[in-house]
């Protein structure tokens, strides 16, 4: 650090751009997305790919997530779809099932705080 004006500046250190790539390819959702890359073969068809509306697979009730369930239902790569969600520690409905953190679970968890119980 140096003084001017009174004030104390940080002085700037060039960083080489191998170490830049190094920080930010380091983030998880970079690292993860890097070991388990969603396939980019013409062949598949992912039914989501071109669904207008994204916030269907992040239900937020039981109608919702019934709705993402049977879209998915129809789907010829939901079981590959499922096992990207799963290893990606993905939220959210993939393959038709839904995940909190890659790990399935049976209903939408209500947001917010839990509502209070008055003792008898």
């Amino acid at each position: 650090m140096e003084k001017r004006n009174g004030r104390m500046r940080a002085e700037t250190v060039a960083v080489p751009k191998d170490e830049v790539a190094d920080r930010i390819l380091t983030t998880q959702g970079v690292t993860v997305a890097y070991a388990h890359p969603t396939p980019l073969d013409a062949t598949l068809r992912w039914r989501c790919a071109d669904h207008e509306d994204p916030e269907l697979f992040d239900p937020v009730d039981e109608a919702t997530l019934a709705e993402a369930r049977a879209f998915c239902g129809g789907c010829e790569v939901s079981s590959l779809c499922l096992r990207l969600g799963t290893s990606r520690a993905e939220w959210g409905v993939w393959g038709g099932v839904l995940l909190e953190g890659g790990k399935a679970v049976d209903k939408v968890r209500q947001r917010g705080r839990p509502k209070k119980v008055v003792a008898a």
